[in-house]
């Protein structure tokens, strides 16, 4: 077996090379972060500490005893809530056991959706760099492709899945890309989701344009996201066919299960979980009563109960 104790500290040291120190450690940030009581722990330290942040940590022993649910859900991420705003933190960020999918906290405690990990990302890396391709999953946000329309880019949409995604970046030379379950891609750095990747990206931003979360937030575009799940009962090729009748109008994507894209930019992505014996459903429209009423429509339609 092969170790190299100092990984830590030279993929901290690739990260910081990659950003503006200087603007970051200029706004002092104070920032809480949930380590989850794994691999965060062993990097977070030394990548605050020089990124001139205090740090106001969590569950921060490496024991591998998960301090909560593992998966960096809103429902799972209160404490970590609790923690900024009682602190006075600018920022929060909760990291997941591996550490390559990172939350948000805005500044009053409030969870973000996962879905601004790589919107941050993205507004940051086309800002400065122009017209060029992002790879992204056809269950992420549009927020994330209409951000790199107004940076003059191209967006191009894969199965789910980082290994597909990673596969696209490097077939259009795209110079970021994930998946909008808080995961980035900067192939600049490595070619792998990365948490301090994200969160290093995120404070950049947010140094640069000298905004708060809530701010930042404020000046991307404004969708909103739904997820669910269904138990497999059906034949998904019926349901398909029957959503396809039903909405005629939509444009049919069938890369990955079926998405539903309508004239206006809502849409609906159902497939099968690789993983588990259910159907996922994710969907996006510019109003929560529109991507509700989808939803609903969606399950009568397929018969599912």
């Amino acid at each position: 077996m092969i170790t190299n104790p100092n990984f830590p500290k030279e993929h901290a040291d690739a990260i910081l090379a990659h950003i503006d120190v200087t603007a970051i450690r200029a706004r002092k940030f104070k920032i809480a972060v949930d380590m989850i009581n794994a691999s965060a722990c062993v990097m977070d330290p030394y990548l605050f500490e020089q990124l001139g942040a205090e740090l106001i940590p969590m569950n921060n022993i490496p024991n591998g005893e998960f301090a909560h649910r593992p998966e960096p859900a809103v429902e799972n991420l209160g404490d970590i809530g609790h923690l900024v705003k009682e602190s006075g933190a600018d920022i929060g960020f909760a990291h997941d056991p591996d550490a390559d999918r990172l939350v948000i906290v805005n500044e009053l405690g409030e969870v973000i959706s996962e879905d601004y990990t790589l919107a941050f990302g993205v507004e940051n890396v086309l800002s400065k760099y122009l017209g060029e391709n992002v790879v992204i999953n056809l269950s992420t946000s549009s927020m994330i492709s209409d951000i790199v329309e107004k940076y003059h880019g191209k967006t191009f949409r894969t199965k789910v899945g980082e290994s597909n995604v990673l596969e696209e970046i490097m077939k259009r030379n795209a110079i970021i890309g994930g998946e909008g379950t808080s995961g980035v891609i900067y192939p600049a750095i490595n070619t792998s989701r990365d948490g301090f990747v994200s969160l290093s990206l995120a404070l950049e931003l947010l140094a640069l344009r000298n905004q708060t979360v809530s701010e930042c937030v404020a000046t991307l575009p404004k969708y909103f996201i739904k997820r669910d799940k269904w138990p497999i009962g059906k034949n998904l090729d019926d349901i398909y066919q029957k959503l396809k009748s039903r909405y005629p109008e939509a444009q049919t994507n069938e890369l990955d299960g079926l998405r539903l894209d309508f004239p206006d930019k809502s849409w609906i992505h159902l497939r099968p979980s690789i993983t588990e014996p259910i159907i996922r459903l994710f969907g996006e429209a510019k109003t929560e009563e529109r991507i509700n009423a989808l939803f609903n429509e969606a399950k009568l339609t397929s018969g599912l109960k």
